[in-house]
């Protein structure tokens, strides 16, 4: 791989891993942040904490990854597919009228 490429990977990994641990620790500590208008109980509550924290565990891969990312293609892999099912998962809940439009701005929020 070029070494340019390899060090813009690095970077953007990094800048991942920073990324994730923070929304990890966002979402665990304030849930709330995330609904934007949808309905809040507290299943809902507990199950964003959860998710914000495997959020937290992705930044951990994404900097493991940032050190190698030739090595460490697999964790890669996973985050992609992450990024690709989040969206298609919260599309498929609006159009079933689950969840309102507004929740997209978690996929703004989450690239």
């Amino acid at each position: 791989m070029d070494i340019l490429k390899l060090k813009w990977a690095k970077t953007i990994l990094f800048i991942a891993a920073i990324y994730n641990v923070f929304w990890g620790l966002v979402i665990s500590v304030r849930p709330q942040v995330i609904l934007f208008g949808n309905a809040e109980n507290v299943y809902m509550l507990i199950l964003i904490r959860c998710i914000g924290m495997l959020v937290g565990v992705y930044g951990i891969a994404y900097y493991f990854a940032s050190r190698d990312p030739q090595r460490y293609w697999p964790l890669i892999l996973v985050g992609l597919i992450g990024k690709v099912l989040g969206p298609m998962g919260a599309i498929y809940y609006i159009v079933l009228g689950a969840l309102q439009a507004s929740f997209l701005w978690v996929n703004v929020f989450n690239p």
